[in-house]
């Protein structure tokens, strides 16, 4: 899309909308966003809060109720959402998608600057069809101020903001202003730029393996066999190391928008450029010497092809790669640059009846590669058109909704040594709405989707090369979903209320989880897709029974799933408490299964197997007097297969916290969490041990003039210096970052 043509068309729109502001309408209640459009009260981490926090998504809601984070080093991480990662949550900016390459694999950054966001959204409820079918977990949503939408009310307004994090030396600074050019035109100018060198954790063991005990056996003796005192002391190779190597990050991002803004809407466009390269933290440099092997005749092997890593006496560590901290440009790194084109727009009150008409575009380029050394490994692209028309109604008194019509173009694809995808494009073309009825003190809700997806190999690339490969069986996949969700809330009283949801929900499988084959270093995996995997299978003639003993489907299906999910709310006087539990079964749960593993490196299929969730969430808070405030809380989710458990569960979590208004400028605050072991594992997963983390923080606030305000933040992290895994990581045996101090300075004008 050209910039010429999208000027254009706002140009010929403008003449549709008058002058004057359109107002969005919120509660704000200590820094907490609550925007009363849902069945089930969204999670918002407010503008202030964000400002202090991670550059990551993941690391920045993972202090949230039900929410934990796939960590990978400081460049990226993603939110795992009751259980649910990857394509089960979505990921939006003002409603419209993020192009990138971050469901693919938890190494590859969200393109999202979360210290750049007005407030993130995370949305769960009737309300997530009107996004995405099969979101099981939850919708986030990045607002920002890219596009304004209302304007200011002087002549410039934003925000400078800098810290600076005492272990891994981070540096930041953002500055994000609004200019009002005249009665109708307000431009915005943002910018962001971030350094941060390797982190510190409470220490920290790296061990290379020399010689292969399991004789590319993956029974789960053999696995035991890798971790066993005599393996460890006979054929380990250990490294103690003060800093966790190739964990440092750089990011820089700019955006320009301009928004014609009348009392009877808005229009606006904006351009971002944003550029990241961090290293891949946990690179296996063993996985170079790891392959597939088939086996026909052996029942050791239970599905035909196995990993084998070559036994080798070689110092990888020295001969391989130079692991000398001077010279980091040794180790693996991403190096990642989108390009995006965002349109907005929205007419208030066109006609009786309708509340709103709002339109959503964008046009990106997103790319990143994968580099060792000075060679670049392999290269991803994703490249995505999106165009969204959502209409909100109200035509009586007690019945309101929004309709949403969808769609999308996405080519994405791979290439080099390393790349695992072919060139695919896939279309998306989906119809959701929410409808809702308000009866005194009750409210029924009631959303539906329908998807059709399909996906076009744009070639037949043979990323493992080997004799008498057949062509895939099929070289395209369509399919279409069909999701609905139902709830009722009820205000018993003013400071009581509860609800209960109930979805449907389809999901077509992905491009990665169908046509995926070859070495992904980053996650230390070898994967295949099922259509590769098939392709694989077929052309040896491999009895596929075997697929019995795990209770895996032979060719991926849509995913189908029934969700429950209860919830009560109580706010009164000095209390206030949460609790929640839910409920999800899946008739044919997509995951990724590991069939064999040599040390960290795994080899994998997609696959698919019942499977279910539960968990339960909850707070509970007092005012103990006017200044402080005590509150608990604690989450826990499960997740089962119908053979075994799913991989990478979240902990469960409990945790209290200490809130201080010492005075109108002056609040301080001391928060510990504790992470229990997760010892609920997956087939060849190893147990993740839990830790304990203190945490505290200090604000003072504080006034320049009339109308410059500054905010200056103390926060104080991980006091402790324990050693934090996660276990929902694929770096689960990495620990994140030690003993912390982050210093901040806001200046808002």
């Amino acid at each position: 899309m050209k910039l010429k043509k999208i000027s254009g068309a706002i140009m010929l729109t403008l003449g549709a909308i008058s002058p004057a502001s359109a107002e969005e309408k919120t509660e704000i209640l200590d820094e907490i966003v609550v925007t009363e459009v849902s069945n089930n009260p969204f999670k918002s981490v407010s503008q202030s809060e964000l400002k202090n926090g991670s550059t990551s998504l993941g690391n920045a809601l993972s202090k949230q109720m039900g929410i934990q984070a796939n960590h990978f080093g400081s460049g990226a991480s993603t939110p795992v959402i009751r259980g649910q990662e990857s394509y089960r949550n979505k990921i939006v900016q003002n409603g419209s998608d993020v192009v990138d390459m971050s469901n693919m694999s938890p190494d590859h950054a969200i393109m999202v600057a979360p210290t750049l966001a007005k407030e993130i959204n995370v949305i769960q409820g009737v309300d997530t069809l009107l996004y995405g079918s099969g979101i099981t977990g939850a919708v986030v949503n990045v607002e920002d101020d890219k596009i304004p939408t209302q304007l200011p009310s002087r002549t410039v307004e934003g925000s400078l903001d800098t810290r600076y994090n005492t272990n891994n030396q981070e540096q930041l600074y953002n500055l994000a202003t609004n200019l009002r050019l005249n009665n109708h035109l307000v431009l915005h100018l943002e910018g962001l730029t971030r350094h941060a060198k390797n982190y510190k954790s409470a220490g920290y063991t790296e061990q290379y393996s020399v010689e292969n005990p399991c004789n590319n056996s993956n029974t789960s003796e053999c696995i035991e066999a890798i971790f066993s005192d005599d393996y460890q002391e006979n054929f380990v190779e250990s490294k103690h190391y003060r800093y966790i190597n190739n964990s440092e990050a750089k990011s820089k991002q700019g955006a320009v928008g301009l928004s014609w803004i009348g009392e009877k809407g808005y229009l606006g466009i904006a351009y971002t450029d944003r550029r990241d390269r961090y290293g891949l933290t946990g690179h296996e440099h063993k996985a170079h010497f790891c392959h597939i092997h088939t086996h026909q005749e052996n029942d050791e092997y239970l599905e035909g092809i196995n990993l084998h890593c070559e036994h080798t006496s070689i110092n990888i560590d020295e001969d391989f790669h130079n692991h000398d901290p001077s010279q980091p440009e040794q180790y693996a790194k991403l190096k990642l640059h989108l390009k995006r084109v965002d349109l907005r727009g929205a007419i208030i009150q066109p006609i009786a009846g309708i509340e709103q008409i709002r339109f959503i575009a964008n046009d990106s380029r997103y790319r990143h590669d994968e580099i060792e050394g000075q060679y670049t490994m392999s290269s991803f692209q994703h490249n995505g058109k999106s165009v969204r028309i959502e209409l909100d109604h109200k035509p009586t008194q007690h019945i309101s909704g929004k309709w949403v019509a969808q769609y999308s173009k996405d080519q994405i694809g791979s290439s080099g040594y390393e790349g695992i995808l072919d060139k695919s494009i896939t279309k998306l073309y989906a119809l959701s709405a929410v409808e809702r009825y308000q009866w005194q003190d009750i409210t029924f809700s009631l959303s539906g989707r329908v998807d059709h997806q399909a996906i076009q190999l744009l070639d037949d690339k043979q990323l493992h090369r080997g004799k008498n490969i057949i062509p895939l069986r099929s070289m395209s996949y369509s399919t279409n979903t069909y999701s609905f969700a139902t709830g009722i809330d009820w205000q018993f009283t003013p400071a009581l209320k509860s609800w209960i949801t109930f979805s449907h929900q389809e999901r077509a499988p992905s491009v990665q989880e169908l046509y995926a084959r070859g070495t992904h270093v980053a996650t230390n995996s070898y994967e295949f897709g099922d259509e590769q995997y098939d392709r694989t299978i077929h052309n040896l003639q491999i009895d596929t029974d075997v697929y019995n003993q795990f209770g895996i489907n032979e060719r991926l299906k849509k995913e189908k799933s029934n969700n429950l999910d209860i919830g009560v709310q109580f706010n009164h006087d000095k209390w206030q408490s949460y609790f929640g539990t839910y409920y999800k079964y899946f008739s044919n749960y997509i995951y990724a299964h590991t069939m064999d593993r040599f040390a960290h490196f795994r080899l994998i299929r997609y696959a698919q197997q019942p499977a279910r969730f539960y968990g339960v969430e909850g707070n509970m808070s007092y005012q103990f007097t006017p200044k402080y405030r005590f509150t608990v809380f604690g989450d826990y989710v499960r997740g089962k297969l119908q053979n075994g458990n799913v991989p990478r569960m979240p902990a469960m979590r409990l945790g209290s916290r200490l809130n201080a208004d010492l005075s109108d400028k002056l609040s301080a605050s001391i928060e510990y969490t504790h992470t229990f072991n997760q010892n609920n594992t997956a087939y060849n997963e190893l147990p993740v041990k839990g830790n304990a983390m203190l945490n505290a923080g200090v604000i003072y606030l504080g006034s320049l003039s009339q109308h410059i305000d500054y905010r200056l933040t103390l926060d104080f992290n991980n006091i402790l210096n324990r050693k934090v895994y996660a276990s929902t990581s694929y770096l689960s045996h990495i620990p994140l970052m030690g003993r912390n101090v982050v210093m901040g300075a806001s200046v808002l004008f």
